[in-house]
């Protein structure tokens, strides 16, 4: 079973790169893939994930033009996620399908962003639609999902605002808005907790590095999704750690 998960996975990968090449330029995500440079139909053998790329090593079988590594990579990426959420998930079938979902939105959230340095309306719509689907189909508390909306969209629209849009963009505030509400207040506490926490890894990789300055931007709508991906399968509370009592005590004192 694992073995066809993984597989399902290359394959919807495929198709997350469709969407992601397709959708920031406003192209149909319907039709036959072609070559970006002779714009030639790709034959069904030479789209198979992953093995195409390597057996054409890299190229166009028509023009011997490059084929991006972003293919082979975002399917791997995609096949792997799928199998550790089947192997973490796997007993809850329900629940299983919406992880899935929730981490092809992610990816495709967070290569686009990477590339474009934009988050799409149309993507964080989708999320919230069949977020909220799944919520009425389930038992989650709908209560909580709004409070990790306000909660996560509300911080991060107030640094949108105290900023006038210079250190983060308005597809952030909606994404993060997005996050909120599929984790509810508690578990969206936490990803916002991984994102700075990964944010502050990156910056300092990239300054130590050289490969960045203070002045430099990251992907923001990347690093949520990062961040909310790996607390998917770690599932670490950052507020495990925090002595609430003595908070409270020091509160009342």
């Amino acid at each position: 079973m694992e073995f066809v998960v993984f597989i399902s996975g290359l394959a919807i990968g495929s198709f997350l790169n469709v969407l992601i090449f397709r959708l920031p330029e406003g192209k149909s995500i319907l039709g036959l893939s072609r070559c970006l440079r002779c714009h030639r139909s790709i034959a069904w053998h030479d789209n198979i994930p992953v093995v195409s790329f390597f057996l054409l090593r890299g190229r166009c079988r028509n023009c011997r033009a490059k084929i991006s590594l972003q293919y082979p990579l975002v399917e791997l990426l995609t096949g792997f996620l799928f199998l550790f959420s089947f192997l973490v998930y796997g007993q809850s079938p329900f629940f299983l399908i919406y992880v899935l979902f929730l981490i092809s939105l992610f990816i495709v959230i967070a290569v686009i962003d990477l590339k474009h340095f934009l988050i799409l309306d149309s993507l964080v719509l989708t999320g919230f639609l069949v977020s909220l689907l799944y919520f009425l189909l389930s038992t989650f508390y709908l209560l909580s999902a709004l409070y990790g909306l306000l909660f996560f969209g509300g911080i991060l629209l107030f640094l949108f605002l105290i900023s006038k849009g210079r250190w983060l963009g308005l597809g952030d505030v909606k994404f993060a808005a997005l996050l909120g509400f599929i984790f509810g207040l508690n578990n969206s506490i936490n990803v916002f907790f991984y994102t700075f926490f990964i944010g502050f890894i990156i910056a300092i990789i990239l300054l130590g590095l050289k490969k960045a300055d203070l002045k430099t931007e990251i992907p923001l709508g990347l690093v949520m999704a990062v961040a909310s991906i790996l607390y998917l399968f770690l599932n670490f509370s950052f507020l495990d750690l925090i002595d609430r009592e003595l908070i409270w005590r020091l509160w009342l004192s």
